[in-house]
């Protein structure tokens, strides 16, 4: 009984920290839009209440994000505004961002972001990014369907 009861304690305070961690963690890490305002993730639900978000993490250094992007926006070309699509950068070098966003003609496909990969650890952490390219989709209500 004792056992169960401390396994139950545990779960629990595993439950509150990450609860905590979301409140900080989420706000906390505004990411520069490429046109140079800042917005939270918190922001960036907000402004799309009601649609599905597809989020793919990646850097302009990493081959295998470089190879995915074509397919990326074919599928921004085929879904149209069905779903928005966002891509956050974890470029330690803004300017090779932006230049590779321009090499690759992905400015007109989806909404671009960027941050330091060395500022956004405890954001990467908390929702489990541990390599990139790494996808997210968010539905309509804004639950994460999937994580990967």
């Amino acid at each position: 009984m004792r056992l169960a009861l401390l396994f139950c304690t545990l779960i629990l305070a595993q439950a509150l920290s990450a609860q905590r961690a979301s409140k900080n963690v989420v706000p906390n890490n505004p990411f520069t839009h490429w046109d140079g305002t800042e917005r939270t993730l918190t922001e960036i639900f907000k402004a799309h209440r009601g649609k599905v978000i597809y989020i793919d993490f990646w850097a302009s250094w990493r081959a295998p994000c470089r190879k995915e992007m074509p397919a990326s926006k074919a599928l921004h070309e085929k879904l149209g505004d069905d779903v928005v699509f966002v891509y956050i950068s974890i470029d330690d070098n803004k300017a090779a961002w932006t230049d590779m966003v321009g090499r690759l003609d992905l400015a007109k496909a989806g909404e671009h972001y960027h941050r330091r990969s060395a500022d956004m650890k405890d954001f990467l952490r908390f929702f489990g990014i541990y390599s990139i390219p790494r996808y997210m989709i968010i539905d309509k209500s804004g639950q994460f369907y999937e994580n990967d």
